[in-house]
């Protein structure tokens, strides 16, 4: 019996209600007072097992006159019972896997406009781990901000010792962005110009699992948050990085 009390208790079933369920195995039919002789549970405590099983379809109830009889329904149709119920949970699995999937592979997307809250993305990527990789145009940014604007990002870039792999349009203003990271160092900064052809007016940064593409003309931004499409920039990021 122990073995098959386990197998119920794998079902579902309170250990008391599934003694329950034994016991009417063993005779045609009982009263709930025959119940609690043969389980040695108490006669009201009985009446809450044998409801669990009459809503599972474990056992039937047949009143007779003034009493009323339970009996087990069949172990094999009982077993076919919980199949069925496994059938439905395993449906309703897929659909739980299949919504937290679309939640965690989900790109997160966050837009920005303005100057203001184009520095909360520098200010956030300041806070990264790992490698930075960007693809900046020089005088586009020199539009909108100044020379003292580049040498603050740049010298916060030394103070949190991030590392970054820059590739720099060459344009007018390739050179003095050049003395800028000179003098503040350090030499985990490192970059390269662009071929002479290669045109852009979006700074481009790759940090942690986000993407910040930064349209400096129009001082507008999206930001990107998933680790599939960071990891695809890097991988461009360090295709151009070969041939630059």
């Amino acid at each position: 019996m122990q073995r098959s009390l386990e197998a119920l208790k794998t079902m579902g079933l309170d250990e008391k209600a599934a003694n329950v369920y034994l016991a009417l195995l063993r005779r045609p039919r009982m009263t709930v007072s025959e119940i609690s002789r043969e389980t040695n549970i108490k006669r009201a405590t009985c009446y809450e097992y044998i409801d669990q099983l009459l809503v599972r379809d474990y056992v039937t109830r047949e009143p007779a006159g003034k009493r009323t009889f339970y009996s087990a329904v069949d172990p094999k149709k009982v077993f076919t019972i919980f199949r069925r119920d496994i059938a439905k949970i395993e449906g309703a699995v897929l659909e739980m896997s299949t919504l937290h999937e679309h939640a965690v592979n989900r790109p997160r997307v966050t837009y920005f406009e303005g100057k203001r809250q184009l520095k909360l993305i520098y200010e956030d990527l300041f806070k990264t781990v790992g490698v930075v990789y960007s693809i900046f145009p020089p005088t586009t940014f020199f539009e909108n901000f100044t020379i003292e604007d580049y040498e603050d990002f740049d010298k916060s870039i030394t103070q949190y010792a991030i590392a970054s792999r820059d590739l720099f349009v060459a344009d007018k203003h390739y050179k003095t962005l050049q003395e800028i990271r000179k003098k503040n160092g350090p030499s985990s900064k490192v970059s390269k110009k662009l071929p002479d052809w290669f045109d852009s007016n979006v700074d481009v940064l790759i940090y942690s699992e986000k993407v910040a593409l930064i349209s400096l003309r129009d001082l507008s931004a999206v930001v990107i948050e998933n680790k599939d499409i960071a990891d695809l920039f890097r991988n461009m990021h360090s295709l151009m990085w070969k041939g630059a």
